[in-house]
């Protein structure tokens, strides 16, 4: 084995050193852009717990879906039925994934069954059927708000849409 001489030896060390010396540079550079990182993380999961909606912006939004369901049912419209059927599922679905916390979204689950009859009385243009399953569901709501200590929050089968500017007939042809 050649050993090596000291001119050599000189440079090997100073080049372990070296290279020490940038892993160190580059750990605390990385361990600085890790800072970084987290805290921009960290305030974006602050903005955007701030800019969710809460359980009772959802819900209002489901009641919103709930009268345009009616009139667009009754109306003969199915394809704004369904489309707004499809809201509300979708809006329950968003407050059980956004709303983990809250005990009031577990009894969510006891408006899978009046969906699932309106959306296949829907796909059956069954006005009849229409009419008293979306009774059921308002009554689903009801009970819901009841089990939740909501009960002052009484939904009913709507009498004129709030959403005036919105035709929720059958459009004909012209």
């Amino acid at each position: 084995m050649k050993i090596l001489n000291p001119a050599m030896r000189i440079i090997f060390l100073l080049s372990v050193l070296a290279f020490g010396i940038q892993a160190c540079t580059n750990n605390a550079k990385e361990e600085t852009s890790l800072k970084m990182l987290q805290n921009k993380v960290d305030s974006l999961n602050l903005f955007v717990q701030k800019m969710k909606p809460g359980l009772g912006e959802l819900m209002t939004n489901i009641q919103l879906h709930h009268e345009k369901l009616w009139f667009a049912g009754t109306g003969l419209n199915w394809k704004l039925a369904d489309f707004e059927i499809g809201e509300i599922k979708e809006t329950v679905d968003q407050a059980k994934e956004i709303e983990t916390d809250r005990p009031e979204t577990k009894s969510l689950t006891m408006l899978s069954e009046p969906i699932n009859a309106i959306n296949h009385d829907i796909e059956n243009q069954d006005i009849n059927q229409f009419k008293k399953d979306y009774g059921i569901l308002t009554q689903t709501c009801n009970t819901c708000h009841t089990a939740n200590h909501f009960e002052f929050n009484v939904i009913t089968i709507p009498s004129a849409p709030t959403v005036s500017d919105q035709d929720f007939k059958t459009l004909q042809v012209r």
